[in-house]
């Protein structure tokens, strides 16, 4: 398309407002200086640019063309005089000038300039009146030579020195991203400025920040903002977490006309809301680069302290929670590898028909977010990664020593694990770049919240894509950037909301699964709030929660069938990790049923559970006496299993004379034989301790339990 057609197309056929005063046309083969392009002025422009340059009234200029012109050059030559003068641009002008300062040589043609995504909200009409407004006030300089092949083609250039210094003062000239999305910052900015006369001390600035940042505040400055403005804040809080790009703007419904950023910006700085800036961050691997409507970090979180926390009647209709089960989950999963021949593919993968038959041995309740094979294939992934399993040289996966050692981990212990490999861990819809910072920024924030309490699902990730915006440069993710795209890694594609969706994601597959977090959802099934759970709060180490553990204890019903119940009290996690090891969950709903199997002991045993823990989980816990029927089972089927005990002086005992035949001929254990006591017990000789020697026999393939000395 030649360079005309394509003006047509975006002039619209609408009239050019007059060129007055501006006939006398000087084309220039290199770029004009400051001299030049005030020479090339005629006189009748003299009274508006000496005016503009000047800061004066129109008509004081001196009568003496010659004299007007030297002012104007020397004007035009001071750096500090010129980045003034280009803040008290028109919005439309200010951006053509920005978007010269990166051309080569501060050039650009007209085509160019109207097919900028940047300037395309100008009309031809409003685009040829900013132009001739800088070409009158000596901004620019048309030239019809250099690059272009039409030399029809209008072209624009910036003199020489003042290219040169807006290019240097740029940095310096646009506020940093801590101003521009925090109320600190922009305070700060607006009376720390050495150039200005409203320099404040810092104590005076901290007590200002104290004082408009307290959430009745900052709330009570919005609801005073005029009514079209105030409703379209809100909207830009609850659904973008106060950040909107001009592009979301123009595709949402709305009351207001059309975009007035220019006006909006004069209001929100004015009332210390936001501000209107374009925002450009494609330095920092973010898809953003557009003029945006920002609400300052902490009146958005002011606005959704207020409506984030939904209480009657906009309680979520339903309410899902998963508790521990991922935990238990695991330990089945181990235990199936451990007791069965699992084979697996090229690919490294399990077999299909393998994994139908781990996924009945898994607590059948995923919820809704995933299915059963995504929460196999979560628990595979974490095993693999830290070594709980790893694979023979037949072909088959085996449960490690590491695998062992964790069934003797504790509930936090196992979750803090769980949790670090959550957030390593890649999402495959995101682009991986940012997705590890936002979430170690999600887990401190959201230490702010109380427990047991709903929060609007989108309170917390808005809270935390904000902060890290407003920390881009402090963290130095331009650089990592360039690193990562030097690399040869592939672009980032996310923008500043998908960022936050991203969060709402984890948050909905990883969090709740670990069971940190319960959902509510609304009527319609669609997730809506999360509230932090008792575990999660422990987890995280929130105070109080230490004594509402220590306080909360289970009641459990045995009975001589070995049906257990489990009575709810209201944070029952620890109890329900125990039982979920050593028994069998029947069902669940308001009470969780269990059920007692020897499958259910020989894989506790091989967890690592000691049989002194499962009879001390009943006998603290139930409501009545156990049966003695059930507590003897446990033991004979304990014995069954081969379980072995090993004392302080090396000392190895069972009732299972089988299990003592294969232990006395096994080839491992031979060195370590010493003389038989009696018929079940056996003196092990070597100079190690008992806790040693019980992990060199666990990697023999027996069980066996550390008790003390009978001496």
């Amino acid at each position: 398309m030649s360079s005309r057609s394509f003006k047509g197309k975006h002039s619209r056929g609408k009239p050019s407002p007059k060129r007055a005063g501006l006939k006398n046309r000087h084309s220039f083969t290199g770029c004009p200086s400051i001299l030049e392009t005030v020479a090339a002025l005629p006189d009748s422009n003299l009274d508006e640019l000496h005016g503009f340059w000047s800061g004066r009234s129109l008509g004081d200029r001196p009568t003496d063309a010659t004299r007007s012109r030297a002012e104007v050059v020397e004007w035009m030559n001071d750096p500090d005089l010129i980045e003034e003068r280009v803040g008290e641009l028109s919005m439309s002008a200010a951006a053509i000038v920005d978007r010269l300062l990166t051309e080569p040589r501060f050039r650009c043609g007209y085509p160019d300039l109207a097919g900028d995504p940047e300037l395309s909200y100008l009309s031809g009409y409003d685009l040829e009146a900013s132009l001739n407004q800088l070409e009158r006030q000596g901004w620019i300089v048309e030239t019809t030579q250099g690059r272009f092949q039409d030399p029809e083609a209008r072209a624009y250039t910036l003199p020489a020195e003042v290219g040169e210094s807006l290019r240097l003062a740029k940095p310096s000239r646009r506020r940093s991203l801590f101003e521009v999305l925090t109320l600190r910052g922009h305070l700060d900015r607006l009376y720390s400025d050495p150039k200005g006369n409203s320099r404040s001390a810092p104590l005076r600035l901290r007590e200002m920040y104290k004082m408009y940042g307290m959430e009745s505040a900052a709330v009570a400055r919005i609801d005073r903002l005029p009514d079209g403005v105030r409703a379209l804040i809100e909207k830009a809080i609850l659904e973008f977490g106060g950040i909107l790009p001009r592009s979301l703007f123009e595709r949402m419904k709305t009351d207001l006309p059309h975009w007035n950023g220019r006006r909006w910006r004069m209001i929100l700085e004015k009332s210390l809301v936001g501000t209107v800036e374009k925002l450009d961050l494609a330095s920092y691997g973010i898809r953003h680069n557009d003029e945006t409507l920002v609400v300052f970090n902490e009146v958005a979180l002011a606005w959704l302290r207020r409506v984030a926390v939904p209480g009657d009647p906009d309680a979520p209709h339903e309410e899902l929670s998963l508790g521990i089960d991922l935990v238990s989950n695991l330990s089945h999963f181990l235990a199936f590898i451990h007791e069965n021949d699992v084979r697996f593919t090229v690919q490294g993968e399990i077999f299909k028909t393998t994994e139908r038959k781990i996924l009945q041995h898994l607590i059948p309740n995923p919820g809704r977010e995933l299915s059963r094979e995504e929460v196999l294939a979560f628990i595979y992934g974490f095993a693999k990664k830290n070594h709980l399993i790893d694979r023979t040289g037949e072909r088959t996966i085996a449960m490690t020593r590491e695998g062992r050692e964790w069934g003797r981990l504790d509930l936090n212990a196992k979750l803090a694990a769980l949790l670090d490999h959550a957030i390593e861990e890649h999402d495959q819809e995101s682009d991986g770049f940012h997705e590890k910072r936002l979430r170690e920024i999600f887990l401190r924030l959201i230490k702010r919240i109380e427990p047991d309490t709903w929060y609007d699902l989108m309170y917390l990730p808005f809270l935390t894509r904000n902060t890290y915006l407003s920390q881009l440069a402090d963290l130095g993710i331009d650089s990592e950037y360039e690193d990562y795209m030097q690399a040869g890694q592939n672009a980032p594609g996310e923008d500043a909301q998908r960022l936050a969706w991203s969060l709402v994601r984890w948050v909905r597959k990883r969090l709740y699964l670990l069971g940190l977090l319960d959902l509510g959802y609304d009527s319609s099934k669609r997730p809506v709030a999360m509230r932090l759970t008792q575990t999660g709060a422990r987890l995280f180490g929130l105070p109080g929660t230490e004594e509402k553990k220590k306080g909360s204890v289970g009641n459990l019903v045995v009975t001589p069938d070995f049906e257990i119940v489990l009575f709810p009290t209201g944070d029952d996690s620890e109890l329900v990790h125990d039982l979920d090891r050593f028994c069998e969950r029947d069902k669940q709903g308001h009470l969780l049923h269990y059920h007692l199997t020897e499958a259910s002991i020989r894989r506790a045993l091989t967890e690592g559970v000691s049989l002194q823990r499962i009879h001390s989980v009943f006998e603290t816990h139930s409501r009545t006496p156990v049966p003695q029927n059930v507590s003897f089972s446990i033991r004979d089927w304990a014995s069954r299993a081969g379980l072995m005990k090993l004392d302080s002086k090396l000392r190895i005992s069972t009732d299972n004379a089988d299990c003592m035949r294969r232990f006395l001929q096994d080839a491992g254990v031979r060195p370590y034989l010493g003389k038989a006591i009696s018929a079940g017990e056996v003196q092990l000789k070597g100079r190690i301790s008992a806790m040693r020697m019980q992990v060199l026999l666990q990697d023999l393939g027996f069980l066996i339990e550390l008790v003390p000395s009978s001496e």
